[in-house]
């Protein structure tokens, strides 16, 4: 899905950014590689892994900015430790990412993962579209 899809979501670098060649016309003398965008659907997922994995104080601009969920690294796949993920998950995307809207985030022990909890984000990019759904794996530390 392009920006023809969704306009208001613009285009962006990609992320991790990387750079690559121009896709060149046969013939033509070569072009130097250039920063890797993306547009529509594949920038909002990217936004939202990055907003998610952002620790809480890291970006000097914006302090507030991310989920600050790498603080459950060490944490036991708990009821209550899945129940926080998802709630600072679903704060963090709902004040910090204003293209999206957020129908519902879940966390629950991965089953035969022994230390990964799947963070689900639901979400809109339009409210007039079908939800979408992003997971997101963490590795925690103990077991329950």
């Amino acid at each position: 899905m392009s920006t023809n899809d969704y306009p208001q979501v613009g285009t962006g670098w990609a992320f991790p950014p990387s750079w690559g060649p121009v896709d060149d016309e046969p013939g033509s003398p070569p072009t130097p590689a250039r920063l890797r965008t993306n547009d529509g659907y594949d920038h909002v997922i990217d936004a939202l892994e990055l907003h998610v994995r952002t620790l809480i104080g890291s970006r000097v601009m914006r302090p507030e900015f991310g989920a600050d969920a790498d603080r459950y690294v060490f944490e036991p796949r708990t009821p209550a430790v899945c129940h926080r993920l998802a709630d600072d998950v679903r704060r963090a995307l709902v004040v910090g990412e204003p293209r999206v809207i957020v129908d519902r985030v879940h966390a629950e022990p991965a089953g035969a993962a022994q230390e990964r909890i799947d963070v689900t984000v639901d979400f809109r990019i339009d409210r007039h579209r079908r939800t979408e759904s992003l997971v997101i794996p963490y590795y925690a530390g103990g077991q329950p």
